[in-house]
């Protein structure tokens, strides 16, 4: 078989950035379940809910349901932006020292004023948060959206760190 070779290290870079990506994507969701794998969740909806998953089963459930989700939601909100998302997006680049935790190296938020100040640096991106991404996620971790009146659910600063003063 003959091979071509070129002097352009151009396509040797999206090789590898192709399977750096794969690589991310799948690193991220921890063991790898075949769909027809009886033990395998059904997809979007989980037997257990996320505060009585095991560690693993967290893994599994981030790989294989919360991040393709968030993935085409936010390649949806803009395309070039979001072409490389990948855990780290959200999680920073620290994730594994940092076992996960949120918040984590995200833009951080004011306590005060929250929604208008977020709005005033970036209105579209705070409406895409507020309509899809927290309702997506707070169901994806068995919870309901932030209410304030009971003053419970999943809210900005769940993965958003608070600006400080």
């Amino acid at each position: 078989m003959n091979s071509v070779r070129s002097n352009s290290p151009l396509p040797h870079r999206r090789a590898l950035a192709g399977l750096a990506l794969l690589l991310g994507a799948l690193g991220c969701g921890g063991s790898k379940k075949a769909a027809d794998d009886p033990s395998a969740e059904p997809a979007g909806k989980s037997e257990l809910v996320w505060k009585d998953k095991t560690r693993q089963q967290r893994m599994d459930w981030m790989g294989t349901q919360v991040f393709p989700k968030m993935r085409a939601a936010f390649t949806e909100l803009d395309s070039d932006r979001y072409s490389d998302f990948t855990c780290q997006t959200c999680h920073g680049e620290r994730m594994e020292m940092d076992d996960f935790k949120m918040p984590s190296n995200l833009y951080a938020l004011s306590r005060k004023d929250t929604l208008e100040k977020a709005r005033s640096y970036d209105a579209k991106t705070t409406e895409f948060m507020l309509g899809t991404v927290v309702p997506e996620m707070a169901k994806l971790l068995d919870t309901e959206p932030y209410d304030r009146e009971k003053k419970a659910g999943l809210s900005c600063f769940n993965c958003h760190p608070v600006e400080k003063d």
